[in-house]
């Protein structure tokens, strides 16, 4: 496990030096239980760059939105693209994988994604893409194959970043609850999912993402949720906030999703909404940066020695120096707010918005996992006392700008997954 580390210019996440010696505890007495699992519909990206908003339009897509499609209808829209001229590219995607992707990198552990993937992958195909540019950290060995097509979702940008979807979600749809492997779920640090697979209640991997949800529920693993796109949001907000009140630790949205639910637009506003229903909300404000909220124990909270800052929410930030806890282990919790600019204030240019919030996401359960080997492996060590379970290793103040400087990572260069780990700014 790579510890999140010291955040000072010359050393930046993860830390390969560690300060003190962590012996981890004999094989046979701890399982391994560092790894993330997530449930995904496994999609294939099909990036078209350069689109105006009448060419997207033109395609039948809503500017910033995902719209489903019918295979004719996208057999019609490939061919559309491949006349057009403009330039595209096939990339492995699905918001779970890349935030798994991106895990494998940042903590140096293992990963494992279920779902169903086409059970003939041809070389040159979509799915072959997928297998080939996913790290080999990430564990496919739990897809399910079937008869059809790999899910293909055209992505097309616009020249200001926004991103516009078409899903043809093919064979993606078909995991079914009893392919969900109990004990994988049970045993993760993590289990990670999105509200996509659950849009239609009538198909089989609706029905696996919630055996899924309850799995991590009963096993205590801490679950993070990603929300989709606002227009889902808005459609599905009643059957949303039950999920997220009944199996939800980790809330991951932008702020569009965020209005969408909670009727506020301001991040603040929306993310201090949001703690009513989950422990933690990670609310992403594009060129504005980030806002993460969350819940510690009064008796352990830690005013910030930076500047106080008020927004909608007076001196909002003044304990986010504290460690976040789940509300259900604190005898006495209070709210906890941070929020951060851009990494350098963002690229100088910008390549690539996709996955931007997969990534600070993955920072985020980087951390969590972090503090969990923390505390299997040095129980007796100061950051874990008895008197109180911490959620995660860093402050919340910290694990922002953790998450900052990751999406910083994934804003310059052209795949919404890291290649590697993240280094220095020499690096």
């Amino acid at each position: 496990m790579r510890f999140p580390g010291s955040r000072v210019a010359k050393h930046y996440f993860p830390v390969s030096e560690k300060k003190t010696h962590v012996t981890p505890l004999p094989e046979e007495s701890e399982p391994r239980r560092w790894y993330a699992v997530g449930l995904d519909e496994v999609l294939v990206d099909l990036e078209v760059h350069g689109c105006s908003y009448e060419f997207v339009t033109d395609l039948g897509l809503v500017p910033g939105e995902s719209v489903n499609l019918a295979p004719d209808q996208m057999r019609r829209l490939l061919e559309r693209v491949a006349d057009s001229g403009h330039e595209w590219r096939c990339a492995a995607g699905g918001t779970v994988a890349n935030t798994l992707a991106n895990y494998t990198h940042l903590s140096g552990e293992p990963a494992v994604l279920l779902g169903a993937i086409e059970d003939c992958i041809r070389p040159g195909s979509p799915a072959f893409a997928f297998v080939a540019q996913t790290p080999k950290a990430l564990s496919l060995e739990h897809l399910v194959g079937h008869a059809g097509d790999t899910g293909l979702a055209v992505t097309c940008f616009t020249p200001d970043g926004e991103r516009s979807f078409g899903v043809a979600p093919g064979v993606s749809q078909l995991y079914a609850a009893e392919s969900v492997p109990a004990a994988v779920v049970q045993d993760a640090s993590i289990a990670l999912a999105s509200l996509y697979p659950l849009a239609n209640a009538a198909r089989p991997i609706a029905a696996a993402s919630i055996r899924f949800l309850e799995l991590a529920r009963a096993a205590g693993v801490p679950v993070a949720f990603g929300l989709g796109t606002a227009g889902l949001v808005r459609r599905m907000r009643r059957e949303l906030i039950e999920i997220l009140d009944a199996f939800v630790t980790i809330a991951s949205l932008n702020v569009h999703e965020a209005e969408a639910l909670t009727g506020e637009a301001d991040a603040l506003l929306a993310a201090r909404k949001l703690l009513e229903w989950v422990d933690v909300a990670l609310v992403t404000e594009g060129a504005l940066g980030l806002t993460l909220a969350g819940y510690t124990e009064a008796s352990v909270a830690r005013e910030t020695r930076d500047r106080l800052c008020s927004g909608a929410i007076d001196d909002y930030n003044r304990l986010e120096f504290s460690r976040l806890v789940r509300r259900g282990d604190c005898a006495h919790p209070v709210q906890v707010f941070s929020h951060a600019d851009p990494y350098r204030g963002g690229p100088d240019r910008l390549a690539n918005t996709s996955g931007a919030g997969d990534a600070a996401l993955a920072a985020l359960l980087h951390d969590l996992a972090a503090n969990g080997y923390h505390r299997a492996t040095v129980p007796r060590s100061d950051k874990h006392p008895a008197s109180v379970r911490f959620l995660t290793y860093s402050s919340a103040s910290r694990n922002a700008q953790y998450a900052n400087r990751v999406a910083y990572e994934v804003l310059r260069n052209r795949s919404p997954r890291l290649e590697g780990p993240v280094g220095s700014d020499e690096e």
